[in-house]
């Protein structure tokens, strides 16, 4: 494994609509500076603001992971996000032309494909900035129950519970490394339950979602597009593609831990991510105190 930090060879866009908004979006992944790790970028608003893809940035997690920093929002990065960190790139700037990236087919596919096609660029001066944990670290809330413990590769089990019929358990771990992750995980798309339909597009949520980008779970059969599903367990492997995604919001590279996760959640993943970071902090301040 090639320890230095990553950035793209040269530009890459993709063009589509939002999945809640339903506004059309252009996204253009940039190569970026060693160090500067995610940062998106609102091309529509006065002066380009720039948004951190970091933890402190994450304003609302319902139905997705939402960025803002000041007026400038971007929904729905988790998939964006966990493409990035699924082919390894440390570095770069990701060009938004509207208020939420587009959906694509509701997976992390389209955009891993994007980034790999536009090659990848490397800093040898420029080490990972690897995270590491001090010993175990636990989360709960509910029904949700995280759990990582420090190991050499980055690897999740990740269980899907519910009452749903068809989904009373699915479950799924996985070494995450780059060619796993291609070729089993990001190509799971995103799902809902067909009762909750209605009740998203009249909050304002799914305005642009259908059986083209989503996968929808009826009372007694999965509702897809002409094509099926990618996997018997396509839900659960999404639901570690959204894991990936959320967790890279701590800003450093994931490949040092293993986590066990149920009921998982974007608000969960995010509270999960907190408490891993508040722990490698922690253990950076203790080395560089005995270091001093």
């Amino acid at each position: 494994m090639d320890l230095s930090q990553t950035t793209i060879e040269r530009e890459a866009s993709l063009e589509g609509i939002g999945l809640h908004t339903g506004n059309r979006s252009k996204l253009t992944f940039r190569p970026a500076p060693a160090n500067a790790g995610i940062r998106f970028f609102r091309t529509d608003l006065p002066g380009t603001p720039m948004i951190p893809a970091r933890l402190h940035f994450v304003v609302t997690t319902v139905r997705g992971t939402n960025l803002g920093l000041g007026e400038a929002k971007v929904h729905t990065v988790e998939h964006v996000l966990s493409a990035l960190t699924g082919v390894g790139i440390d570095n770069a700037d990701v060009l938004v032309s509207a208020n939420e990236p587009p959906i694509m087919d509701g997976s992390s596919l389209p955009f891993a494909q994007a980034l790999l096609k536009a090659g990848l660029r490397r800093y040898p001066d420029e080490p990972k900035r690897w995270l590491r944990l001090p010993g175990e670290i636990s989360y709960q809330d509910g029904k949700a129950k995280y759990r990582a413990v420090p190991s050499e590769h980055f690897e999740i089990k990740a269980t899907l519970l519910h009452d749903h019929p068809l989904i009373p358990r699915m479950s799924l771990e996985i070494r995450c490394e780059e060619t796993a992750y291609l070729s089993e995980i990001a190509p799971a798309r995103t799902f809902c339950f067909e009762h909750e339909v209605e009740f998203l597009k009249s909050q304002g949520l799914a305005q642009g979602g259908s059986l083209d980008n989503a996968i929808v779970i009826g009372r007694d059969r999965y509702h897809t597009n002409s094509g099926g599903l990618r996997y018997q367990d396509e839900l659960v492997r999404h639901k570690i593609l959204d894991l990936i995604g959320d967790l890279s919001l701590m800003g450093r590279p994931i490949f040092k831990m293993r986590i066990e996760a149920e009921c998982l959640g974007h608000a969960h993943n995010v509270e999960f991510a907190k408490r891993l970071d508040a722990a490698a902090s922690r253990m950076r301040r203790t080395a560089k105190t005995v270091e001093a």
